[in-house]
């Protein structure tokens, strides 16, 4: 199996016993629960009238939405805006030049604006330009359609109408700044018509009337979309809560079933898991010579940690006594491993376990004689004269970690050092070296 030495056995010195109490409690982050979603879902109230919390969530997804779906509407829009330059040449070829340049100069410049603060997110600036594109496409359909014959002027026109009620639908705008949209289109379209047109009063009120008339038409619709919108905004931020509270009652649940309630130390199944994760992190897939080449090579040690005398213990102080006291060496044993990155874990009764990497020949046996000396100096009486206190025989095994690894072959290892400390008088520390071949049997 390998050569047995021992690293060290001090005597032991009695003092008087030490009790350590105490705990900290780690405040909870506040969060939005489901019932508040539930509230606001039922009430039917607008999005201002939302709690800060969800409103503030709402208005951030709005910001999101006007970034993502700018850059879509920017494509379309352009795409759109070339289109009718086809409809031009086919209803009146004669102005098909001056719209396609009258098209480029007002609607280019803020579709390119527009693309690039959406690709920036810049909120602020994809909204302007989101609104003020439709603006100045409507505008250009108007000058030039004012200029065609009456037939032909009312097809303009009458797009241009359809164009408001199309935008109420698609722009990803709140109630209020659609109605801000609407009456900046409104006002800019008319305008345009006086400027532009033959300056008849009728002509030019039948057009204003038409336009109010579809916009006003269809807000109510686009406020039923941004209803459903917020609606589904509500479900799904209910979902998304209600999905973390699952996981983080989940990550609690495999807490709990990892960890030792009396120590807080893992328990062994954790180990298990724990150990495997702390040798795959030592070696170099890389690079598998690397390990091979090191000088000294890197030792993976498991420790099995018994306290002595502690059925002598337990039986005179009793059983609260009994798991105060592994509770006391469960933190100095956790304490002693944290600075050299190993673990630690309640193995079972009064028995832990351990594990951690050598780097440098003889770390794990003054980890092990720090273990040791803590636990003896915890001072804990086992008789009623004080004069006899619990301490630990600790067994290690160690093996190359760039071999073939077999946990339970160490701890197994690990456990008849242990059985050599207990027989050669207890509190102190035995040792096995596994050799590579030996490992590579196992």
């Amino acid at each position: 199996m390998g050569a047995i030495h021992t690293i060290s056995a001090d005597d032991a010195t009695v003092i008087e016993p030490v009790a350590v109490t105490g705990s900290a409690k780690a405040n909870a982050p506040a969060d939005i629960d489901p019932e508040r979603i539930d509230a606001v879902m039922a009430s039917g109230e607008p999005d201002t009238h939302w709690p800060a919390p969800i409103q503030s969530l709402y208005r951030d997804e709005v910001t999101e939405r006007i970034a993502s779906d700018g850059h879509f509407l920017f494509l379309l829009g352009l795409l759109v805006c070339l289109a009718t330059i086809l409809i031009d040449v086919l209803i009146d070829p004669g102005i098909a030049k001056e719209g396609a340049v009258i098209r480029i100069l007002a609607v280019a410049p803020i579709t390119l604006l527009g693309l690039v603060a959406s690709a920036r997110r810049w909120t602020r600036i994809t909204a302007f330009c989101v609104g003020a594109a439709p603006i100045a496409f409507a505008s250009v359909i108007v000058h030039l359609g004012v200029h065609l014959p009456p037939e032909d002027t009312a097809k303009y026109l009458a797009a241009v109408c359809m164009l408001v009620g199309f935008a109420n639908f698609v722009l990803p705008f709140s109630m209020r700044g659609l109605i801000i949209f609407d009456i900046g289109y409104i006002a800019i379209a008319f305008a345009t018509n006086i400027w532009s047109g033959p300056g008849d009063p009728a002509y030019n009120l039948d057009f204003l009337v038409l336009l109010a008339i579809i916009a006003i038409a269809t807000i109510p619709i686009a406020h039923r979309f941004e209803k459903l919108r917020q609606h589904n905004f509500l479900l799904n931020l209910r979902a998304r809560i209600t999905s973390h509270k699952l996981l983080e009652a989940n990550e609690r649940l495999t807490a709990l079933s990892e960890r030792d309630p009396l120590t807080g130390l893992p328990n062994r199944r954790c180990f298990q898991r724990e150990f495997d994760e702390l040798v795959e992190a030592r070696l170099c897939p890389e690079n598998p010579d690397a390990n091979a080449n090191a000088t000294p090579r890197c030792r993976i040690a498991v420790l099995m940690i018994d306290l002595d005398h502690f059925k002598a213990f337990n039986d005179t102080h009793g059983h609260q006594a009994g798991d105060e006291c592994l509770r006391l060496v469960g933190r100095e044993l956790a304490q002693s491993l944290d600075h050299v990155d190993g673990i630690a874990a309640r193995y079972g009764g009064e028995e832990f376990v351990a594990a951690v990497c050598e780097e440098t020949l003889g770390d794990v046996g003054s980890v092990a004689e720090e273990v040791r000396h803590k636990i003896s100096s915890l001072l804990i009486p086992v008789g009623a004269s004080g004069r006899s206190i619990v301490t630990a025989s600790i067994g290690i095994a160690l093996a190359s970690i760039d071999g073939d690894i077999d946990r339970d072959e160490l701890i197994k290892t690990a456990d008849a050092a242990l059985y050599n400390a207990k027989r050669s008088g207890r509190n102190r520390v035995k040792a096995i070296e596994l050799e590579p071949a030996a490992v590579a049997a196992a």
